[in-house]
């Protein structure tokens, strides 16, 4: 299915149903939320079993219901699916879990896609041990799409240069992984870092898309948004979609 136009994407989005992730964030992270959608309308058939992991304001499974008919499976901290209970009543169904406890297992086998938006960052433990729980879970051509935060973005190496710190500060840094904590970023990986996170766990990287989280920046930030246009290697963001080696 082809992708759809940044316009259409918008007036899709149901915000009012929302109580967590709401219009701001919507907007501060919407090209991505938008190239996520375009990648997973451009690869996925019709009607596919999704399994969404801390779906958030859920903006791509959304529009995975709407227009490919999927049944989506929602897993997210208790608090989260409380709050967001209207939201994730629209979908197949909702499952409470700490994804990186040892005993989480996936809720779900033959999933045709897993939704990783914008989570990895925020654990504590070694991704590779999720994604061998993903990989068991999915179908024979099931794949798995993850956004996450570019370590190696041109803005952090800026931030050492300046002697300004990349990364929480320790009063979040260590604090438990639970839903009053859910915004810290615990550990950040570069594009190398995650691709071999993923052959480690037998998945094989197979698109790629450094991006940003807004289509349009500020005027002071205008120089950095030019240098990542020429390197896109250096860009915040990364959209990484994976299926079974």
């Amino acid at each position: 299915m082809a992708s759809f136009s940044p316009d259409e994407f918008r007036s899709s989005i149901d915000l009012e149903s929302r109580k967590f992730h709401m219009k701001s964030y919507f907007e501060s992270s919407f090209y991505r939320q938008y190239r996520s959608a375009s990648m997973m309308l451009n690869s996925l058939g019709r009607s596919p079993r999704i399994l969404s992991l801390g779906a958030g304001g859920a903006f791509v499974e959304e529009i995975a219901r709407k227009q490919l008919d999927a049944s989506v499976f929602v897993v997210d901290f208790a608090e989260t699916l409380k709050i967001e209970s209207e939201l994730y009543g629209n979908f197949a169904g909702m499952f409470a879990g700490d994804i990186s406890a040892p005993e989480w297992v996936s809720p779900l086998d033959e999933v045709d896609a897993v939704f990783w938006f914008d989570n990895i960052e925020h654990l504590r433990i070694d991704p590779t041990k999720i994604l061998r729980k993903l990989r068991s879970a999915l179908s024979e051509n099931g794949q798995i799409f993850i956004t996450t935060d570019n370590f190696a973005r041109l803005r952090n190496i800026l931030k050492l240069i300046f002697n300004r710190s990349i990364v929480a500060l320790p009063q979040d840094l260590f604090a438990d992984v639970d839903f009053e904590h859910e915004y810290v970023h615990r550990r950040e990986y570069t594009r190398p870092e995650l691709e071999a996170c993923l052959a480690n766990a037998g998945l094989k990287l197979v698109e790629v898309e450094m991006l940003w989280q807004s289509p349009s920046e500020s005027l002071k930030k205008l120089p950095f948004r030019t240098f990542e246009y020429l390197f896109p290697r250096f860009r915040p963001h990364m959209l990484i979609r994976a299926r079974k080696a």
